[in-house]
Protein backbone atom coordinates (compact mmCIF):
# COMPACT_ATOMS: atom_id res chain seq x y z
CA UNK A 1 0.00 0.00 0.00
CA UNK A 2 1.66 3.36 -0.82
CA UNK A 3 0.90 6.61 1.05
CA UNK A 4 -1.25 9.64 0.20
CA UNK A 5 -1.71 10.78 -3.39
CA UNK A 6 0.39 14.22 -3.75
CA UNK A 7 -0.32 17.23 -5.73
CA UNK A 8 2.00 16.02 -8.22
CA UNK A 9 0.36 13.07 -8.94
CA UNK A 10 -0.16 12.07 -12.68
CA UNK A 11 -3.89 10.63 -12.62
CA UNK A 12 -6.70 11.52 -11.77
CA UNK A 13 -7.37 14.95 -9.77
CA UNK A 14 -9.57 14.77 -6.89
CA UNK A 15 -10.54 18.59 -7.31
CA UNK A 16 -10.63 21.20 -10.50
CA UNK A 17 -9.97 24.81 -10.31
CA UNK A 18 -12.79 26.26 -11.69
CA UNK A 19 -12.98 30.37 -11.31
CA UNK A 20 -10.68 30.57 -8.73
CA UNK A 21 -11.41 27.88 -6.35
CA UNK A 22 -11.11 23.92 -5.96
CA UNK A 23 -14.26 22.03 -6.41
CA UNK A 24 -14.19 18.37 -5.78
CA UNK A 25 -14.34 16.27 -8.77
CA UNK A 26 -17.08 14.08 -7.79
CA UNK A 27 -19.39 17.42 -7.28
CA UNK A 28 -17.91 18.67 -10.93
CA UNK A 29 -18.94 15.09 -12.73
CA UNK A 30 -22.13 14.74 -10.95
CA UNK A 31 -23.24 17.97 -12.44
CA UNK A 32 -22.09 16.77 -15.98
CA UNK A 33 -24.35 13.35 -15.12
CA UNK A 34 -26.95 15.64 -14.59
CA UNK A 35 -26.98 17.53 -17.27
CA UNK A 36 -25.87 14.66 -19.78
CA UNK A 37 -29.33 12.70 -18.76
CA UNK A 38 -31.27 15.92 -18.97
CA UNK A 39 -30.23 16.39 -22.77
CA UNK A 40 -30.63 12.58 -23.72
CA UNK A 41 -34.11 12.48 -22.40
CA UNK A 42 -34.97 15.66 -24.24
CA UNK A 43 -33.60 14.35 -27.38
CA UNK A 44 -36.01 11.65 -27.08
CA UNK A 45 -39.10 13.46 -26.20
CA UNK A 46 -38.52 15.28 -28.84
CA UNK A 47 -38.32 12.15 -31.58
CA UNK A 48 -41.20 10.87 -29.69
CA UNK A 49 -43.88 14.06 -30.34
CA UNK A 50 -43.41 15.38 -26.74
CA UNK A 51 -42.01 18.76 -25.83
CA UNK A 52 -38.01 18.38 -25.21
CA UNK A 53 -37.72 21.44 -23.10
CA UNK A 54 -40.64 20.54 -20.77
CA UNK A 55 -39.96 17.10 -20.42
CA UNK A 56 -36.56 18.11 -20.24
CA UNK A 57 -37.04 20.70 -17.14
CA UNK A 58 -39.32 18.38 -15.66
CA UNK A 59 -36.33 15.29 -15.81
CA UNK A 60 -33.88 17.42 -14.31
CA UNK A 61 -36.54 18.50 -11.67
CA UNK A 62 -36.66 14.50 -10.28
CA UNK A 63 -32.87 14.30 -10.88
CA UNK A 64 -32.49 17.15 -8.34
CA UNK A 65 -34.91 15.63 -5.97
CA UNK A 66 -32.91 12.63 -6.26
CA UNK A 67 -29.68 13.90 -4.67
CA UNK A 68 -31.67 14.44 -1.48
CA UNK A 69 -32.91 10.99 -1.43
CA UNK A 70 -29.57 9.55 -2.01
CA UNK A 71 -28.51 11.48 1.16
CA UNK A 72 -31.34 10.24 3.16
CA UNK A 73 -30.72 6.77 2.57
CA UNK A 74 -26.99 7.22 2.81
CA UNK A 75 -27.86 8.61 6.98
CA UNK A 76 -30.07 6.21 7.23
CA UNK A 77 -27.77 3.02 7.09
CA UNK A 78 -24.95 4.90 8.60
CA UNK A 79 -27.02 6.29 11.12
CA UNK A 80 -25.39 4.50 14.21
CA UNK A 81 -22.24 6.50 13.13
CA UNK A 82 -23.99 10.10 13.00
CA UNK A 83 -25.86 9.46 16.19
CA UNK A 84 -22.82 8.90 18.25
CA UNK A 85 -21.56 12.63 16.71
CA UNK A 86 -24.81 14.06 17.76
CA UNK A 87 -23.90 17.12 15.37
CA UNK A 88 -27.02 18.31 13.09
CA UNK A 89 -23.96 19.61 11.03
CA UNK A 90 -22.47 16.47 10.08
CA UNK A 91 -25.70 15.20 8.52
CA UNK A 92 -25.41 17.21 5.73
CA UNK A 93 -21.80 18.26 5.45
CA UNK A 94 -21.34 18.30 1.71
CA UNK A 95 -17.39 18.32 2.05
CA UNK A 96 -17.77 14.69 3.69
CA UNK A 97 -19.95 13.55 0.79
CA UNK A 98 -21.89 10.29 1.57
CA UNK A 99 -24.58 9.47 -1.28
CA UNK A 100 -26.57 6.61 -2.32
CA UNK A 101 -28.23 5.79 -6.19
CA UNK A 102 -30.78 3.80 -4.38
CA UNK A 103 -31.99 6.28 -1.67
CA UNK A 104 -32.29 8.76 -5.15
CA UNK A 105 -35.60 6.51 -5.84
CA UNK A 106 -37.02 7.89 -2.77
CA UNK A 107 -37.75 10.83 -3.79
CA UNK A 108 -37.32 10.69 -7.75
CA UNK A 109 -39.94 8.77 -8.24
CA UNK A 110 -42.61 10.03 -6.00
CA UNK A 111 -41.61 13.88 -7.70
CA UNK A 112 -42.56 12.03 -11.31
CA UNK A 113 -45.79 11.54 -10.55
CA UNK A 114 -46.42 14.71 -9.77
CA UNK A 115 -44.02 16.15 -12.52
CA UNK A 116 -45.90 13.61 -15.38
CA UNK A 117 -49.13 15.22 -14.42
CA UNK A 118 -47.65 18.56 -15.02
CA UNK A 119 -46.69 17.49 -18.51
CA UNK A 120 -50.05 15.59 -18.91
CA UNK A 121 -48.44 12.49 -19.92
CA UNK A 122 -48.50 9.06 -18.67
CA UNK A 123 -46.15 8.49 -15.77
CA UNK A 124 -44.91 5.09 -17.30
CA UNK A 125 -44.63 7.27 -20.34
CA UNK A 126 -42.67 9.86 -18.23
CA UNK A 127 -40.43 7.22 -16.88
CA UNK A 128 -39.43 5.73 -19.86
CA UNK A 129 -37.93 8.68 -21.42
CA UNK A 130 -35.94 9.69 -18.53
CA UNK A 131 -34.65 5.88 -18.45
CA UNK A 132 -31.92 7.08 -21.23
CA UNK A 133 -31.22 9.82 -19.29
CA UNK A 134 -30.48 7.51 -16.17
CA UNK A 135 -28.23 5.20 -18.11
CA UNK A 136 -26.80 8.51 -19.60
CA UNK A 137 -25.52 10.80 -16.49
CA UNK A 138 -25.03 7.70 -14.68
CA UNK A 139 -22.17 6.86 -16.65
CA UNK A 140 -20.74 10.30 -15.81
CA UNK A 141 -21.54 10.22 -12.02
CA UNK A 142 -19.44 7.01 -11.74
CA UNK A 143 -17.02 8.35 -12.96
CA UNK A 144 -16.98 11.33 -10.67
CA UNK A 145 -16.06 8.40 -8.29
CA UNK A 146 -13.05 7.27 -10.28
CA UNK A 147 -11.71 10.78 -9.68
CA UNK A 148 -12.47 11.15 -6.67
CA UNK A 149 -11.51 7.55 -5.40
CA UNK A 150 -14.92 6.91 -3.89
CA UNK A 151 -17.06 3.11 -4.74
CA UNK A 152 -13.42 1.94 -5.26
CA UNK A 153 -12.50 -1.96 -6.09
CA UNK A 154 -10.69 -4.23 -3.39
CA UNK A 155 -7.09 -4.36 -3.94
CA UNK A 156 -5.45 -7.22 -6.38
CA UNK A 157 -2.51 -8.25 -7.96
CA UNK A 158 -4.29 -9.66 -10.82
CA UNK A 159 -3.19 -7.87 -14.86
CA UNK A 160 -6.69 -6.86 -14.76
CA UNK A 161 -5.87 -4.68 -11.53
CA UNK A 162 -5.71 -0.49 -12.14
CA UNK A 163 -3.50 1.38 -10.39
CA UNK A 164 -6.68 4.17 -8.26
CA UNK A 165 -6.68 5.67 -5.31
CA UNK A 166 -9.35 5.81 -2.52
CA UNK A 167 -11.51 9.19 -1.31
CA UNK A 168 -8.39 9.25 1.70
CA UNK A 169 -5.63 9.75 -1.42
CA UNK A 170 -4.33 6.22 -1.06
CA UNK A 171 -3.23 4.78 -4.42
CA UNK A 172 -2.71 0.67 -4.86
CA UNK A 173 -3.68 -1.36 -7.55
CA UNK A 174 -7.55 -2.21 -7.31
CA UNK A 175 -10.31 -3.92 -8.85
CA UNK A 176 -11.46 -1.25 -11.28
CA UNK A 177 -15.26 -1.63 -10.04
CA UNK A 178 -16.21 2.10 -11.03
CA UNK A 179 -14.94 1.22 -14.77
CA UNK A 180 -16.68 -1.58 -15.19
CA UNK A 181 -20.07 -0.24 -13.82
CA UNK A 182 -19.10 2.39 -16.44
CA UNK A 183 -19.10 -0.32 -19.05
CA UNK A 184 -22.32 -1.89 -17.85
CA UNK A 185 -24.11 1.66 -17.73
CA UNK A 186 -22.72 1.91 -21.49
CA UNK A 187 -24.02 -1.41 -22.36
CA UNK A 188 -27.49 -0.81 -21.15
CA UNK A 189 -27.54 2.25 -22.96
CA UNK A 190 -26.95 0.55 -26.37
CA UNK A 191 -29.59 -1.93 -25.30
CA UNK A 192 -31.88 1.10 -24.73
CA UNK A 193 -31.32 2.70 -27.86
CA UNK A 194 -31.98 -1.13 -30.09
CA UNK A 195 -34.66 -1.32 -28.11
CA UNK A 196 -36.49 1.85 -28.50
CA UNK A 197 -38.33 1.52 -31.80
CA UNK A 198 -39.86 -1.84 -30.84
CA UNK A 199 -43.29 -0.70 -29.49
CA UNK A 200 -42.96 -1.92 -25.91
CA UNK A 201 -46.08 -1.35 -23.31
CA UNK A 202 -45.83 1.85 -21.79
CA UNK A 203 -42.94 1.66 -18.68
CA UNK A 204 -41.01 -1.71 -19.50
CA UNK A 205 -38.16 0.60 -20.70
CA UNK A 206 -37.97 2.21 -17.22
CA UNK A 207 -38.56 -1.56 -15.71
CA UNK A 208 -35.65 -3.30 -17.97
CA UNK A 209 -33.24 -0.42 -16.88
CA UNK A 210 -34.08 -0.97 -12.89
CA UNK A 211 -33.58 -4.57 -13.64
CA UNK A 212 -30.38 -3.95 -15.60
CA UNK A 213 -29.11 -1.48 -13.18
CA UNK A 214 -30.15 -3.89 -9.72
CA UNK A 215 -28.41 -7.04 -12.07
CA UNK A 216 -25.32 -5.62 -12.66
CA UNK A 217 -25.00 -3.93 -9.07
CA UNK A 218 -25.49 -7.19 -7.27
CA UNK A 219 -22.43 -8.82 -8.84
CA UNK A 220 -20.00 -5.79 -8.79
CA UNK A 221 -21.03 -4.85 -5.15
CA UNK A 222 -18.92 -7.60 -3.56
CA UNK A 223 -15.73 -6.69 -5.39
CA UNK A 224 -15.85 -3.14 -3.17
CA UNK A 225 -13.08 -2.21 -0.98
CA UNK A 226 -15.59 -0.75 1.05
CA UNK A 227 -19.07 -1.50 1.27
CA UNK A 228 -22.06 -0.16 2.89
CA UNK A 229 -22.79 -3.10 5.79
CA UNK A 230 -26.06 -2.84 8.14
CA UNK A 231 -26.04 -5.33 11.40
CA UNK A 232 -21.87 -5.84 11.09
CA UNK A 233 -22.33 -8.10 8.19
CA UNK A 234 -25.34 -7.27 5.37
CA UNK A 235 -24.40 -5.70 2.27
CA UNK A 236 -27.42 -3.90 2.25
CA UNK A 237 -26.80 -2.31 -1.35
CA UNK A 238 -26.59 -5.58 -2.66
CA UNK A 239 -29.69 -6.76 -1.05
CA UNK A 240 -31.16 -4.01 -2.44
CA UNK A 241 -29.43 -4.30 -5.73
CA UNK A 242 -30.93 -7.92 -5.76
CA UNK A 243 -34.45 -7.07 -4.80
CA UNK A 244 -34.64 -4.22 -7.29
CA UNK A 245 -33.56 -6.46 -9.89
CA UNK A 246 -35.76 -9.14 -9.12
CA UNK A 247 -38.78 -7.10 -8.57
CA UNK A 248 -38.37 -5.52 -12.14
CA UNK A 249 -37.87 -8.75 -13.78
CA UNK A 250 -40.84 -10.01 -11.89
CA UNK A 251 -43.02 -7.03 -13.09
CA UNK A 252 -41.88 -7.32 -16.83
CA UNK A 253 -42.39 -11.80 -16.90
CA UNK A 254 -45.79 -10.97 -15.16
CA UNK A 255 -46.86 -8.04 -17.44
CA UNK A 256 -47.52 -5.28 -14.16
CA UNK A 257 -47.59 -1.74 -15.49
CA UNK A 258 -45.95 1.08 -13.92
Amino acid sequence: MSGPVSGTQVGFPRSFRIGGRWINSYKVLLCVGIYAGTLATAVLAERSGLSPLRVGLGATACGLAGLFGARVYYLLVHAPVYLKRGSRPALWDSERGGWSVFGALLTFIPLSFLVARLLHVPAAVFWDHMAIGVLAGGFWIRLGCVFNGCCGGRETRSVFGVRLHDALGVEKRRIPVQFLEMVWWLLGGLAFLWLWPRALPAGSYALGVLGWYGLGRFFLEPLREQPDLVFGTVRIDQVVAGLLALGAAAALVFGVRL
